[in-house]
């Protein structure tokens, strides 16, 4: 780092510190839309990583009658698994069923006692049915809803958690727009407050400038402190924003993680494994923003 890089650090750094309250009035502002910024991609995660863990949970429950061939059931199994709307079909002969629900209710001794009073196995053969897309369930249940069909299916179980998924879909939607708004709000009032930051410091220096240029000094030289000022406080406000992130993932995680525990997502493992992706676009969305902003008012400013 040369000699005019080092003055102009040092101009920076001593015009951060003159107007310390100004600067910590920027740094807040930015840190508020960070903050906004930060809520809105929290949320999208949370709300995808449900949704996702739900539409992985749909699926259609076909139960055959016991008198139905073997062979009738795989020819079944069959037509369904080629069609274009299934993801996945996995057969559970009875017998397996029965050793399923008796591990699942060992603790149970009415139940137990129960199997052993009906003595033959109630079960049935059974077929689990996922969909390639919740939307293609209405397709599969029209084909299972076919007199063919009909004649060896004793019933089915369809739960459709198309009304779970819309409504968190919406929430979530009407959560993000109110986030992005603020961060709207947020980024605008910064790129005031960063503007007017500068200003002032242009205004406070303005018999050094006026030094400066008397001794020779170029309008990049003159421009360089107020514009590296900006990005310091860009630099300042990611770092408090991770640090508060961070405290504040800590307060409410042991919260989160009891609620998020079903669908097997956390927040701080997600930002831990996401860490580069979201910080660092964010640092240089704040340091352009700060940028423009400094070189506006330089330029309106600042008759160089």
């Amino acid at each position: 780092m040369n000699h005019s890089s080092l003055r102009v650090l040092k101009y920076a750094f001593q015009d951060f510190g003159r107007n310390i309250w100004l600067s910590i009035v920027t740094i807040t502002v930015l840190v508020l839309a960070l903050l906004s910024v930060n809520i809105l991609i929290s949320l999208n995660a949370i709300s995808d990583s449900i949704v996702g863990s739900v539409k992985d949970r749909v699926d259609v429950s076909v139960f055959f009658k016991k008198e139905t061939p073997q062979a009738t059931v795989d020819n079944f199994q069959e037509k369904i698994r080629v069609l274009p709307e299934v993801k996945e079909v996995v057969f559970i002969a009875k017998d397996q069923a029965l050793v399923e629900f008796t591990e699942k209710h060992r603790d149970d001794p009415a139940i137990l006692e129960a199997l052993k009073e009906v003595e033959k196995n109630p079960l049935m053969d059974a077929l689990i049915i996922k969909a390639q897309n919740t939307e293609d369930y209405q397709q599969i249940l029209t084909i299972l809803n076919s007199a063919e069909n009909q004649e060896i299916i004793k019933y089915q179980n369809y739960t459709d958690h198309r009304k779970i998924i819309d409504r968190i879909t919406v929430i979530s939607d009407k959560v993000g727009k109110v986030s992005l708004g603020l961060t709207g709000i947020f980024s605008l009032i910064a790129i005031l407050i960063v503007f007017n930051a500068i200003r002032v410091t242009i205004y406070t220096h303005r018999e050094d400038i006026g030094v400066m240029r008397l001794v020779g000094a170029n309008n990049s030289f003159i421009r360089a402190p107020f514009l590296l000022e900006g990005v310091l406080y860009a630099v300042f406000a990611s770092l408090i924003t991770v640090l508060l992130l961070y405290a504040i993932f800590g307060a409410i995680g042991p919260y989160l993680s009891s609620f998020l525990e079903t669908y097997n997502f956390n927040l701080v493992e997600y930002y831990n494994s996401n860490f580069v992706e979201i910080v660092v676009p964010e640092l240089l969305a704040v340091i352009l923003l700060n940028v423009v902003s400094s070189s506006i008012a330089v330029g309106r400013y600042l008759k160089v």
